[in-house]
């Protein structure tokens, strides 16, 4: 198994969080994993990258067109990340948007990358925790099933991960997110 994921936000949005929930789920589940992080003024809204790779992998670091998945966090940050995703990725983007630009959605269809739209902060919002938008991006991540990001494996994950006064809120963003994704609006 060989999955190279970039995980694109910016600071205080969890980027960070999700990247090891990524890392550790995949470890939990018997595969090798590997990351980087690249993050500068992340504590005042800059930009945070995280490169992640699952499998027998010689380096962190993800060139050009190789990521399986993007998972942007910000809609801004997806565009500026875009070139990591290879032909054929999935693109899974935190936006309130039901529609990309045209120019955008013209690039995605000749690069046959499939995209999601996910209103992870309304869905966030919604249950009273903001900044958990990361977990419906998660939750939305875990209904595709792409081994070995099952919806148990995440969960468990979470669970073993996030602060127990943080938890509840966490999974019932998680579980929004899954939701969500099974409501017809996935592509897969």
């Amino acid at each position: 198994m060989k999955l190279e994921i970039v995980c694109a936000g910016v600071g205080g949005r969890g980027v960070l969080l999700a990247s090891t929930v990524l890392i550790e789920a995949a470890i939990a589940s018997g595969q090798k994993a590997v990351a980087s992080d690249e993050y500068g003024m992340s504590q005042r809204g800059g930009s945070v990258v995280s490169l992640v790779k699952i499998g027998d992998c010689a380096s962190p670091f993800i060139g050009r067109e190789n990521a399986h998945i993007l998972m942007a966090f910000e809609e801004s940050e997806f565009y500026k990340t875009l070139f990591f995703l290879k032909e054929g990725g999935i693109a899974f983007v935190n936006t309130g948007k039901k529609i990309l630009p045209g120019s955008v959605q013209d690039l995605l269809k000749k690069r046959k990358i499939v995209h999601h739209l996910v209103d992870a902060d309304g869905i966030a919002r919604n249950e009273g925790m903001i900044q958990s938008a990361n977990m419906a991006m998660l939750g939305y991540l875990a209904f595709s099933n792409i081994p070995p990001f099952s919806e148990k494996q995440l969960k468990d994950t979470i669970r073993a991960r996030v602060p127990e006064k943080f938890l509840s809120k966490n999974l019932a963003v998680f579980q929004k997110g899954f939701d969500e994704a099974g409501t017809g609006k996935v592509g897969w």
